[in-house]
Order: structure tokens, then sequence, then C-alpha cells
């Protein structure tokens, strides 16, 4: 994205004179976790007059993100100033540009700012609606692709059938967690777990599965943590910055972890069902 330094109006922009004594900077912080980008900014401007601008939402921070890879392009708004984003991995590649900046939320009419240069003092000021009201701070970053599966589930985990019990059980007292199914159940699930609702079926499976692993890891990790499946798992968190040891806390439940885990099943179940549904009109 080429940004312009050059308008017809006043721009608040750390490389002209536009205004004085104030400044407008963007500070961008970005992790990849369970198959998300995560973008977090937090904004600084110092201009009392372009505050109340904000205050009346007569103007918004605006971040562009774009991947020329993959022709990803996004705008986010918001008028606070902190904002937090979050973009599927599958839909950025290689380099990334995130630029932000202020702009008119509305038409803007004889607008008057104390620091504004002489020059443009004494001179009728209108914004239309989208112009750009100050330049922060922009970023590169290079997402690098990684093909392997943050979760291959058959390397730690495995369905099998059970004849003698009624409901669903979970073994996790070796080095492969395994989850038994009553007879019907289990048959449902070989049937359709590569059906067009596989998600679906996997989710109804797994979810719960996961939720009585975490529950069982706080309590027992001297018991479980010599076995293959945590050792995997210890990893998976790790390499998404999390900690294994904080699942089961205030701060991330067991509920949350499987969620994270498998990367919002609920939602890809939903997705699922309602395209399935789609077909069948």
């Amino acid at each position: 994205m080429k940004i312009s330094t050059s308008y017809p109006y006043p721009v608040l922009y750390m490389n002209n004179d536009d205004y004085i004594n104030s400044s407008f900077h963007s500070k961008i912080n970005i992790q990849e976790s369970f198959g998300e980008v995560q973008i977090h900014l937090q904004f600084e401007l110092e201009n009392e007059g372009m505050k109340r601008l904000m205050e009346k939402s007569e103007g918004v921070y605006l971040i562009h993100v774009e991947c020329g890879q993959t022709s990803y392009r996004n705008a986010f708004k918001t008028n606070k100033v902190t904002l937090e984003i979050s973009i599927p991995t599958e839909k950025l590649r290689g380099k990334i540009a995130i630029h932000s900046f202020i702009i008119a939320n509305q038409r803007i009419e004889n607008y008057t700012n104390n620091t504004l240069n002489e020059f443009y003092q004494e001179m009728p000021i209108t914004f239309e609606k989208g112009n750009i009201l100050a330049i922060g701070d922009a970023i590169e970053t290079t997402l690098f692709e990684d093909n392997s599966e943050i979760l291959n589930l058959p390397s730690i985990a495995k369905v099998t059938k059970s004849l003698k019990n009624d409901f669903m059980e979970v073994d996790i007292h070796s080095n492969i967690i395994t989850i038994s199914l009553p007879d019907y159940e289990y048959n449902q699930y070989a049937t359709n777990a590569k059906s067009r609702l596989k998600n679906t079926i996997l989710s109804t499976v797994i979810v719960p599965s996961l939720v009585y692993v975490f529950s069982k890891m706080k309590d027992n990790k001297e018991d479980l943590e010599d076995y293959k499946w945590y050792q995997v798992l210890e990893k998976i968190f790790d390499d998404n910055n999390y900690r294994l040891d904080d699942v089961g806390s205030d701060s991330l439940s067991s509920l949350k972890a499987a969620q994270l885990v498998l990367r919002k099943p609920l939602k890809t179940s939903f997705e699922e069902i309602e395209k399935f549904n789609r077909v069948e009109e």
C-alpha cells in the first residue's frame, strides 16, 4: 500500500509540519497463535483538538492490513485507544503490511485546531468522510508458512469402539489418549467422519474429550507429564505463546483450551452446517 504524503488539507504526520507540538503514533504487536494472526494496537494521540473529534466520533482510528501474496486487504475502525484484530492464518502468507491512520468518520466543516501551522490558521477547512486526518506508524512483517498441522490428532489420540460401556469414556493413562464410544455412536462416527459434516462430527467427540483431558492435567501433572500426548500438547502450547500449566486456571479454562487447540470448532461446525443446509435447499 503506497501512502501519499501530499494533501490539499492539513494532515498530522511525523514527516510534515502541518501541526506543531502534536504527534500520532501506533504501537503494533503481532503474534501467531492457534491458526490466527493476532494484531494488538495501542494508539497514542497528542493533539487535544483531534482528540475531541474522536470523542464525538467525528474521527476514528483506522488500521489497514494488506497481504500481496494472498490479495488480502481489510480495514478495521475504532474510536478506542486499543484495538485487537484476529485474522485466520490461512488468509495471510509471506509479507504483510499494516498501516495506521485517523480518518474523518463524517463530513467535518469549518475545522479549527489551535496547533495548526500558521499557514492553515485563516484557511477554511472541510474534511469529507474518509479523508485522512493523521498518519501513524506502519510496519511490514513476514509470516513463515508452516506446512505441519498444529495438532495431528492421530499421533496423540484414537477413537475406539466399546462393547461394554453405554457412555463415552476417555483414558489418559498411556502414550495415546483413547476415546471409547458405545457401539452405535462409534458406528455413526466411523461412517460420518469423512462426510460433509466431518468437522461437526469430530467436534462432537473431540471437544468434550479434550475438556476432560485438560480438567485432569492440573492436579495430576506428575503422573501424566511422561506420556507422549502430554509432551505434544505442551509443545503446541509453547509454540503458540501459551503455557500448558495455565490450563484449568481462571485465565485459561479447560473449555477455552480445547477450543484453542481445535481452532474454534464451534464456529467451524456452524459454518459447515450452514453450508450443508444451503446445498440441501
